[in-house]
């Protein structure tokens, strides 16, 4: 038996000297889904082989049931035991062994080592990731499940983005991991539509994978707000326009003027007529989407007059203390502040605030804060400044009084506090209220300060000498004021009497002119077909000739040839011829005034009836007389020359102030004296001048001719003259005055005749 033992024992070790490896497994890198084959070859075994996974025997078949992608390979005869694996899971990633279970052998260990290839990234919030404007966001990418894990790689429009964070985690199975990239960015407005792209690669993707995203940048609306126009004047109207842009669309507008909404605006402009309260309080546009809402604002330069925001109050100090005024203006363009005292133009601070120090009772009053805003306007207010100090007594050193009549002296306290008490002393006499013997004592109060009056019943003449004293206290001190009395004369009777009379006369003499005119006017207007006599400055023509006494007289005709000729008249020496052309005649009874067409350069004057041409005198004084007419006066006559009979000469030196040099004699100028005190004898009543023609009215003497005596002689040289006034007198209307030359010179040179054509 042991013989057997000894021989089954040779045998065995003869064959296990005999078996071996002649390919074993080795390690392996195997892409999940790919088909791996472990080799293994034994030479010279004929027995059983297994295979096993992580020391976990498969069986000793060779379709290994239970394990469907399992399976042994090759020919057992030739002593191929290869483990086929397809379609490799990640599950079969182990350690696998091959194993001569009657042999005794064992082969190395090989790793077969699965890889998984990551999925397709994943960009969190893709295709189009909508990002914030100006708010930093981390765009992620992720890659899980990948063995090993993916690398990932950011791109921007095809560049690469250096700045991305990258990290990996282990997943539960112990042998994928997770993958995640965080790229930070702050979106700009300009990146909107940018494209980013997350690319992922490991050893079983060697080609990668990626994923792109677009980003849409939203932001709120982006505003502004302007005024059309910029400046304007207090009342004008503005266009506030409101432009915005905005990523999302504009969702609504909404208006509001200093933080107040304005109901009724709410589209995106909004006009107003604007006041001075849009220089301060400014009007906002608030503009919103889904993302947000953005909200702008805007002054008006609105220019307007001072508006006053601080009241200047008024100030009570006493005397010797600081005072102080403050008053505050707004105003556009930028206003200019003055500080001044009433009845003063002295500019005294042009600050908000008047520093008034160590004040005195001089410095009370009224003050002004004036506020200036060019080219706009000007606005100003008053506050008092009141000084308590002693009493201030205004009083006339010398007050008036009609003697025994009542009379009174007044005195005005005007400081401040008001006086306590004022007393009124004179003589012997000491008077603050109420009356003793003539007299009284009145206060009244005003605004103005106290009036104390001191009364007298009647005065009299001692009054007049004294000398009256008015004091006042209070609790600052006391004021004194000395007045004097004066006697006052009445106004004479006289005087007003005159007075009443002159007031009298003039009131009488509009009366009657107002009357005049009124006449004057209704006559001319009412003619009632009578003629009337109307001269224009046309009618009239002025010559001056300058002749010499000596020349001929043939010269004089050279010049009369230059005015018409009256028909069948003769003139004298001395006179100038008058044309009346144009002029209507008037019928006898009637009287016109003509006004002087020379504007009163010359004295001319018409009236219907004839009147006599007289020379030698300067002016007419009015008296009323007759005057014949000269189809009245008769022809040269012994008339004139009869004896006893005074002759008929019209001497008018009486009524004209001839002062000419060469009166031949003062008898001359007496007998001249005693006719014009004796008129009746000049003019006698005759029935030869039975004429009623009168001069019409009080005007100067529109005389014919004047011609400066050489020398006044008898009565006889009046004779000559008034013969030649009479010739000349027979046109019906004379407004000529010329100065001819006499016969005989006092001078000896040449005179100047002057006409006045009409």
């Amino acid at each position: 038996m042991s013989s057997l033992y000894l021989i089954l024992c040779l045998v065995v070790t003869a064959a296990a000297q005999a078996a071996y490896f002649s390919q074993q497994p080795q390690d392996q890198v195997v892409v999940s889904g790919q088909s791996v084959t472990l080799p293994c070859v034994i030479v010279g075994y004929r027995g059983i082989v297994q295979w096993t996974k992580d020391g976990l025997a498969l069986g000793g078949e060779r379709d290994l049931p239970g394990w469907t992608r399992y399976s042994l390979m090759g020919d057992p005869l030739s002593g191929e035991h290869s483990l086929l694996i397809v379609s490799v899971e990640l599950a079969d990633d182990a350690v696998y062994e091959c194993q001569a279970t009657q042999a005794g052998l064992r082969s190395h260990r090989a790793k077969l080592t699965v890889l998984v290839p990551p999925p397709d990234p994943v960009v969190e919030g893709g295709p189009v990731v909508r990002l914030k404007a100006h708010t930093p966001h981390n765009l992620t990418c992720r890659a899980s499940g990948a063995k090993p894990a993916a690398e990932i790689t950011w791109y921007r429009d095809g560049e690469v983005m250096e700045t991305a964070i990258y990290s990996k985690t282990l997943l539960e199975d112990g042998k994928r991991e997770a993958a995640v990239s965080m790229l930070p960015i702050i979106p700009e407005d300009s990146d909107s539509g940018r494209t980013y792209t997350c690319r992922v690669l490991n050893p079983a993707a060697p080609a990668g994978r990626q994923t792109s995203v677009t980003i849409n940048v939203q932001h709120p609306p982006s505003v502004t707000l302007s005024v059309q126009p910029q400046t304007v004047t207090e009342g004008a109207k503005v266009l506030f326009i409101c432009s915005a842009s905005a990523n999302p669309e504009i969702t609504g507008y909404r208006w509001s003027k200093g933080g107040v909404p304005i109901s009724e605006a709410n589209g995106d402009s909004l006009e107003v007529t604007v006041d001075y309260s849009y220089f301060t309080d400014p009007v906002s546009c608030e503009v919103s989407n889904s993302v947000g809402s953005t909200n702008v604002s805007t002054l008006v330069d609105v220019q307007f007059g001072p508006r006053l925001l601080s009241e200047p109050k008024p100030v009570t100090v006493d005397i010797g203390m600081d005072a102080a005024f403050t008053c505050a203006w707004t105003g556009n363009p930028p206003l200019t502040l003055a500080w001044t005292k009433h009845g003063s133009s002295v500019v005294l601070s042009n600050g908000n605030t008047l520093q008034l120090q160590a004040v005195t009772q001089e410095d009370a009053g009224t003050y002004t804060c004036k506020a200036i805003v060019p080219r706009i306007g000007v606005a100003e207010r008053d506050v008092t400044l009141t000084v308590n100090g002693p009493p201030i007594i205004t009083a006339d050193a010398t007050q008036h009084a009609i003697k025994h009549s009542k009379g009174k002296l007044e005195c005005r306290v005007g400081s401040s506090p008001p006086p306590d008490k004022i007393v009124w002393t004179f003589g012997d006499m000491s008077l603050s209220s109420g009356s003793s013997g003539r007299y009284s004592v009145q206060t009244v109060a005003s605004s103005h300060g106290v009036l104390s009056t001191l009364v007298l019943a009647e005065t009299l003449a001692q009054d007049f000498q004294m000398r009256y004293n008015c004091t006042a206290w209070n609790r600052f001190g006391t004021g004194t004021a000395l007045v004097t009395l004066k006697e006052q004369e009445a106004l004479p009777m006289l005087l007003i009497v005159g007075g009443a009379v002159g007031g009298g006369c003039v009131l009488l003499i509009c009366v009657i002119t107002l009357v005049s005119l009124c006449c004057r006017h209704t006559g001319k207007g009412e003619l009632n077909g009578k003629r009337c006599t109307r001269l224009s400055k046309s009618d009239i023509r002025v010559q001056i000739v300058h002749s010499d006494h000596n020349a001929t007289r043939g010269n004089d005709d050279e010049e009369d040839v230059k005015e018409p000729m009256a028909p069948n008249s003769s003139e004298s020496p001395g006179t100038s011829r008058t044309e009346h052309s144009d002029l209507l005649e008037e019928e006898d009874d009637e009287r016109s005034d003509i006004k002087d067409p020379t504007n009163g350069y010359y004295n001319v004057r018409s009236h219907d009836e004839r009147h006599i041409r007289s020379s030698g005198f300067s002016e007419y004084v009015p008296n009323s007389r007759p005057v014949y007419t000269p189809s009245q006066l008769p022809s040269p006559s012994p008339v004139y020359g009869q004896q006893g009979t005074q002759p008929r000469v019209y001497d008018f030196s009486h009524r004209y102030a001839t002062t000419t040099v060469g009166r031949t004699s003062y008898e001359q100028q007496q007998t001249a004296q005693q006719q014009a005190a004796q008129p009746a004898s000049i003019y006698p009543t005759d029935p030869l001048y039975s004429g009623s023609a009168y001069l019409p009215a009080t005007y100067g003497r529109a005389f014919t001719s004047y011609v400066k005596p050489a020398s006044y002689e008898k009565v006889d040289a009046y004779d000559q003259s008034d013969q030649a006034s009479k010739v000349s007198s027979s046109s019906r209307f004379s407004y000529a005055s010329s100065q001819v030359s006499s016969q005989q010179s006092d001078y000896g040179r040449p005179s100047q005749r002057m006409q006045t054509h009409v």
